[in-house]
């Protein structure tokens, strides 16, 4: 097994392509995304929503599907599992009894490594894949802009699982994993963030409406939103490193944000966490 080192700026808003495989996004229903990682002869698939546009990619670039991994076990991301499987016969990773834990290596021939995050709150066996310590399935944990329905109702996991995508910027665990070496490690400056569905502009449009008096601050950002979902269509991946810096959700532990959360949600924020928890909420009925 090689490591791909290399980090190539997107030719298009679809499709990434290190050294040893691809990254491609397949749209679908109305806002799903099913991501395909690919190499010259097998590929995987992270929450195949249905199984036509998958059978047909690997047909049409004589893939073998090696690999299923599963988010979260909604209907949207499953959807394409029984077929998949009976036409495939690839192997399936889930956490939807619980039997996966964070640190946990996945490794499956011919690609890097997939390190394993329990992220629980949109649903409780939900969790991310981080690919070669750079390429982060978050599935309906975080979006661009956002984070996903508590439908758990256990807001506090849901923040905690937010805090540990937060933790990765600035965080070489896991790296040892794969055999990573100290030089490696200069080079390991992004990660990229491959939600499970098209929602940037409208996090967007939530996003100034909260923070309505600093919307110069993100008219970089709508530049770049539009320009890439006119050309492409697809606004993913996002850059951690800019989510942090523009995504609310990601930044409730800036007492600045506080006050304005607190002004629109009509109560008083002092915490972290009650900035999370009112945020969520304003979202929920934005």
């Amino acid at each position: 097994m090689t490591l791909s080192r290399l980090y190539p700026e997107l030719a298009n808003g679809q499709k990434m392509e290190p050294k040893d495989y691809t990254i491609t996004a397949l749209p679908a229903l109305t806002d799903n995304y099913i991501w395909i990682i690919s190499n010259n002869k097998d590929a995987i698939v992270i929450d195949p929503t249905i199984a036509k546009p998958v059978s047909q990619y690997l047909q049409q670039h004589n893939l073998k599907l090696k690999a299923i991994l599963l988010t979260h076990p909604h209907g949207d991301h499953i959807g394409g599992v029984a077929e998949l499987v009976n036409l495939f016969q690839p192997q399936v990773v889930d956490n939807f009894k619980g039997q996966l834990s964070d640190d946990m290596l996945v490794s499956i021939d011919g690609f890097p490594g997939f390190r394993i995050i329990t992220t629980p709150g949109h649903m409780y066996e939900h969790v991310c894949y981080l690919l070669d310590s750079t390429h982060l399935f978050c599935g309906d944990t975080l979006f661009s802009l956002g984070c996903g329905r508590v439908f758990t109702g256990d807001f506090q996991a849901m923040y905690n699982s937010l805090n540990k995508i937060k933790a990765l910027v600035n965080s070489n665990s896991g790296l040892s994993n794969l055999n990573t070496n100290a030089n490696d490690l200069q080079l390991k400056k992004t990660i990229l963030c491959y939600p499970a569905h098209e929602y940037t502009m409208r996090n967007y449009e939530f996003t100034v409406a909260i923070d309505d008096g600093n919307n110069k601050y993100y008219e970089p950002l709508s530049a770049n939103i539009n320009s890439r979902l006119l050309t492409t269509g697809i606004s993913l991946p996002v850059n951690l490193e800019d989510e942090l810096n523009y995504n609310l959700f990601l930044r409730t532990d800036d007492p600045r944000i506080w006050p304005i959360v607190g002004a629109k949600a009509g109560v008083q924020v002092e915490d972290a966490f009650s900035c999370f928890y009112h945020l969520r909420q304003l979202r929920n009925n934005f």
